[in-house]
């Protein structure tokens, strides 16, 4: 945002998923989870309500290119033949007084409403009306700053516009209005001045040029990442109604094309790029890029199916925590990258040593000690990326490529004698975008070796000296172990 423009923020991918993306069961009860912790981005991937025309067609009129067994078995085995029933109206105030909201339109007592889903996969549904309820009831617990709701539009018409009906009913208190000299050139707002926001993002889409409800879709290859297109029943792309589109003042979807098309420009677009474009800009058009991103807002996405999900503790949720640890969602990105001037980075040289002293109450619920080793991995840009512009295993690596592991000990409480990791001499460091991930490990013969904790810290944030680090679970909360440590670190100039 405006004089915020470099920020970057918490995303979440699928977060309406309790578990894996391919069978899992949809819950609002996700959407609740990842906003009390903190996250201020987040995706509705949204479907015509079962029973509507298109929902039907869809299942009944396919032309074969989903027609494998996942497909085939989702509609027998998870989506049933219930249709949603409408909730009784409400009213609702965020300060807690009398305010009622406008009694929404309803076109008859029992109509079909847009339902949330991972499409073409086993995954259980959610209605958008039960998503929108809890998002208003629990956006700004954890921050006040903006949150931006990311939408993947799948439906028809008809469904956008119950779309827009519902989230005018929910979030109007909080729906960023529209300036009345809006347009193309209008700029970004500060960040300040948009807490307890909800920012829509959609693909905007003009009065002149909004789609008759029964018009056919325009086709084209369709990206995996559909937030800004309709998608009708046989998979081709759409438009996005008028009624809908116009909800996304501040963050409006724009196919990208290059970094030069015209809508590069606008203040309000945003970018929607996959992760193999992203590594192509950033090696073969670094500083095209990098000057683009510090005045304008960009989303990138892993590679299908991984995806930054919250409801497992991998290395890519270790990193968000520790990136976003003590904040409110918002972190502003070190000066060389949010600088239009584009200010050089300067870098550092790391020498780091932790010595291991003890760990205690670790997996302490089980009556068997585990047999405990500690692993250190430091995650800082690679020498190949930094020196020859090249994305080592295109980008795949998680574990870091500077890794320490202590001895094993047997024990709920570990001594680890002042056993020492070192990591000295790490050239090119930038702090703000480095990370130290600590976890405690349980060597487990012919099985795969289970987490028994984990911590991670931005190595601009490291504390040093002598340390006790609590450690977390799975759920990304203190878990009631700590690692007791004492910590050299230093950086020079490199």
């Amino acid at each position: 945002m405006s004089g915020d423009r470099g920020s970057l923020l918490i995303h979440e991918r699928r977060s309406y998923l309790s578990g894996n993306q391919l069978w899992s069961k949809s819950s609002v009860e996700a959407y609740k989870n990842v906003l009390e912790r903190g996250c201020r981005c987040i995706e509705i991937d949204v479907w015509d309500g079962e029973g509507s025309a298109a929902a039907q067609s869809s299942e009944n009129e396919g032309d074969g290119k989903h027609e494998g067994l996942l497909t085939k078995g989702l509609h027998k085995l998870h989506l049933g033949k219930k249709k949603i029933e409408v909730e009784a109206e409400k009213s609702y105030s965020p300060s807690g007084d009398s305010m009622s909201m406008p009694a929404p339109w309803r076109s008859n007592s029992g109509r079909i409403e847009p339902r949330v889903l991972h499409g073409h996969t086993a995954t259980k549904e959610v209605s958008f009306r039960e998503v929108c309820e809890v998002i208003r009831d629990h956006a700004f617990h954890a921050s006040d700053q903006p949150l931006i709701v990311s939408l993947e539009v799948h439906c028809n018409v008809a469904q956008q516009e119950i779309m827009a009906e519902i989230m005018t009913e929910y979030w109007k208190p909080y729906l960023v209005p529209t300036p009345e000299d809006f347009s193309n050139d209008t700029p970004l707002p500060t960040l300040a001045s948009l807490r307890r926001r909800i920012l829509i993002k959609v693909k905007y889409t003009e009065p002149s040029k909004e789609p008759e409800k029964e018009a056919s879709n325009a086709g084209g290859e369709q990206d995996p990442d559909t937030d800004h297109a309709q998608v009708e029943p046989h998979g081709k792309k759409g438009n996005i109604c008028y009624a809908l589109g116009s909800m996304g003042v501040y963050t409006r979807s724009c196919h990208f094309h290059s970094l030069n098309q015209p809508e590069a420009q606008m203040p309000t677009h945003v970018f929607a790029l996959p992760e193999s474009k992203v590594l192509f800009l950033l090696q073969e058009q670094r500083e095209a890029l990098l000057r683009h991103n510090a005045s304008f807002l960009m989303r990138a996405y892993p590679k299908i199916p991984f995806r930054l999900n919250w409801q497992a503790a991998d290395a890519a949720m270790m990193l968000n925590d520790a990136m976003f640890e003590g904040t409110e969602g918002w972190v502003l990105k070190p000066a060389s990258y949010h600088d239009d001037r584009r200010t050089p980075v300067k870098p550092k040289t790391l020498n780091l040593t932790v010595r291991l002293l003890a760990a205690q109450n670790v997996d302490s619920s089980k009556s068997s000690a585990p047999n405990v080793y500690i692993k250190c991995q430091l995650h800082v840009e690679s020498r190949l990326e930094k020196r020859e512009g090249q994305i080592p295993n295109e980008g795949k690596s998680k574990g870091g490529e500077w890794k320490r592991q202590s001895s094993h000990r047997q024990s709920h409480d570990p001594d680890f004698g002042g056993e020492e990791l070192s990591f000295m001499g790490v050239e090119d460091v930038v702090p703000e975008l480095s990370f130290m991930r600590f976890k405690a490990m349980d060597d487990i013969s012919y099985q795969k070796d289970r987490t028994l904790g984990w911590t991670c810290f931005r190595i601009d944030r490291f504390p040093s000296g002598l340390q006790l680090l609590p450690l977390k679970g799975a759920d990304a909360k203190p878990n009631g172990s700590a690692l007791l440590v004492d910590i050299k670190l230093n950086l020079e100039a490199s």
